[in-house]
């Protein structure tokens, strides 16, 4: 036997294929058995949330609650290190919208924070299934809040913590879509939705930014003019809130290089601030007398002078502004890279730390705060 090349001993190793054959079916054994197990979960949350449902006793209902949002929390735990985001995402908003829906808003951003972290965590690219769910838990979220009624100081705060959290998801998903989606700047009407909270909940800047972001400069002009104008300039004040917003508005659109929105910005307020005459304005600012230079000329001379491309006047533009722009920092970013792209303007070293900040605030995840 020897002679023969045989190896008394020795088992017969197995094939190739066989072996693949073997690695296959044990996969399958182990995907049914997860399947089982994530199955028995989804139905045990589900049988939870139908107690809580029923339950007339309002604590044990929300103990009962807070047990599906612990079983959901670890079923999506599971999905991440299975990296596996969309299954993720599928099990966490199963769970998140019947709480919304029986008023634990609290209950319900803990999980919508755990739930955008795992799509984060696992890559998972931006899809039409995952936009809808956001948008249906967004949506969701606004009927829980709408719904609670405040008897006390207490509970306003309350009601306030709540809307800040969805103002939080909001800012989250924006980013979520942006870093790992294909729209520059994010979803836009993920941006929308941001912004309409961002203008109730008073933060106007930004939610000028994110409505200039998803590219809606009628919207702008609406909230804009719901807010008062300054009828007597007085020495030294500011400038109304609703001009100095005009601004911010058609900054940032030109700086992205979107001059059509920032015509149709500034061309939709002035034919709703009848107030005024632009002429008059236009007028108003070249003159030496010492008269207060206005936002509208300002933003009328900008988007004119891209559009030539004549870089000494865009210098002269700046400073002449510089008593306004000067109040608000931040826009200073702005300018500077309007100055770069379309003119060429190298900022000096100082100044590109500060234009990098304004492009990360325009990153819509800069302004999440601590999700």
């Amino acid at each position: 036997e020897l002679s023969r090349g045989k190896h008394v001993g020795h088992p017969a190793t197995m094939s190739a294929s066989a072996a693949r054959r073997r690695k296959q079916l044990l996969q399958k054994k182990k995907s049914q058995e997860s399947n089982g197990e994530d199955n028995s979960m989804i139905v045990r949350i589900e049988s939870l949330l139908a107690q809580s449902e029923k339950s007339e006793d309002s604590a044990e209902a929300e103990s009962i609650a807070y047990e599906a949002l612990q079983l959901a929390q670890s079923s999506v735990r599971k999905c991440v290190k299975s990296n596996d985001g969309l299954k993720a995402f599928r099990l966490a908003s199963s769970v998140i919208i019947p709480l919304l829906n029986r008023g634990y808003v609290a209950m319900a951003s803990q999980l919508c924070v755990q739930m955008v972290d795992a799509l984060f965590e696992t890559h998972t690219a931006v899809c039409d299934e995952v936009l809808k769910g956001l948008k249906e838990i967004d949506s969701n979220f606004r009927n829980a809040l709408g719904k609670i009624t405040c008897a006390s100081e207490e509970e306003e705060q309350e009601k306030v913590r709540l809307q800040k959290l969805h103002l939080q998801f909001l800012r989250k998903i924006v980013k979520y879509s942006d870093d790992l989606g294909t729209v520059r700047f994010g979803d836009m009407a993920l941006h929308s939705l941001l912004a309409r909270v961002a203008w109730d909940m008073g933060e106007r800047a930004d939610a000028v930014m994110h409505f200039a972001l998803a590219e809606e400069p009628e919207t702008i002009v609406d909230k804009l003019m719901t807010l008062p104008p300054k009828t007597e300039y007085v020495a030294g004040t500011p400038a109304a809130e609703r001009d100095v917003l005009l601004t911010r508005g058609v900054l940032l659109f030109v700086a992205v290089e979107n001059l059509r929105d920032a015509n149709r910005l500034l061309r939709t307020f002035i034919a709703k601030d009848t107030e005024r005459d632009a002429v008059q304005l236009a007028k108003s600012y070249m003159a030496k007398d010492g008269k207060k230079p206005t936002h509208v000329t300002f933003c009328c001379a900008l988007i004119r002078i891209c559009e030539t491309e004549a870089a000494p006047l865009f210098s002269w533009l700046v400073r002449s502004f510089q008593s306004e722009l000067g109040r608000y920092p931040e826009l200073q970013g702005y300018t500077t890279k309007i100055g770069r792209v379309y003119f060429n303007i190298q900022p000096p070293p100082s100044m590109m730390s500060m234009m990098e900040n304004m492009m990360t605030a325009m990153n819509p995840g800069a302004m999440m705060g601590g999700m």
